[in-house]
């Protein structure tokens, strides 16, 4: 199974903490478990954790201070652990810059919730933009920007031009444009894709763009060229 992140257990109560790592190793987080501040210092790589979860009261160092310390050392999410409910405490720690604060006693799979919702916030969003020159394409809101303004496409034009946008310079077979495009087998009759790819053209070409060129290549497909 897909591991779902390495994460640092900062706590002293023994018990407590091998039933957490126990359900998140079953739940594929890679786990490691230190008890104090000191061991924290001792760990060779503390960059490698994608989160930590932090008590608060630990035996030589306030969960507080050791975050302080840890501010310099380490990008990933804090979560703090604690039993300390009280309002003053939650802000005091939200405040220092942990993402979450979570109160004892809880279910381990709520932690684990917690810890997911962290993790998905925390990870780059992939983009699903494409420039070339002055044209965006931006392929969640299936929208054609140039100069900033909106390209008024239809869907299956803007489809046709973000897909030979991704692989500009290579060429697209027509029977493969045909398929992801109007979604069934190329007969080698249907002139939809063609009848798309002039219609896109046109609209390109009214807009004065002249870095970007689709042309037919004769018994194999299509292929956009950039030239900004």
């Amino acid at each position: 199974m897909t591991q779902l992140c390495k994460l640092l257990l900062i706590e002293d109560d023994l018990p407590l903490a091998s039933l957490i790592c126990q359900y998140l190793r079953a739940n594929q987080c890679d786990v490691t478990h230190v008890s104090s501040g000191e061991e924290v210092d001792m760990l060779f790589n503390i960059q490698q954790f994608d989160i930590i979860i932090c008590d608060v009261m630990l035996p030589d160092i306030s969960g507080f201070d050791l975050f302080n310390n840890l501010r310099d050392r380490v990008e990933c999410p804090v979560i703090f652990f604690t039993a300390l409910d009280e309002d003053k405490d939650q802000i005091y720690g939200l405040e220092l810059g942990a993402v979450d604060y979570v109160v004892k006693p809880v279910d381990p799979a709520i932690l684990l919730a917690r810890i997911k919702a962290q993790l998905r916030r925390s990870k780059p969003q992939l983009s699903t933009q494409l420039r070339l020159g002055e044209l965006v394409l931006d392929d969640k809101q299936k929208t054609l920007y140039y100069d900033g303004d909106v390209v008024s496409l239809t869907i299956q034009e803007f489809d046709v031009l973000y897909l030979m946008a991704k692989h500009h310079q290579q060429v697209l077979p027509r029977d493969e444009l045909f398929h992801k495009i109007i979604g069934r087998e190329y007969d080698g009759l249907d002139r939809a894709i063609d009848l798309i790819i002039s219609r896109m053209r046109k609209k390109l070409m009214a807009l004065g763009v002249d870095s970007i060129s689709i042309r037919a290549i004769r018994g194999k497909g299509y292929m956009l060229s950039y030239g900004g």
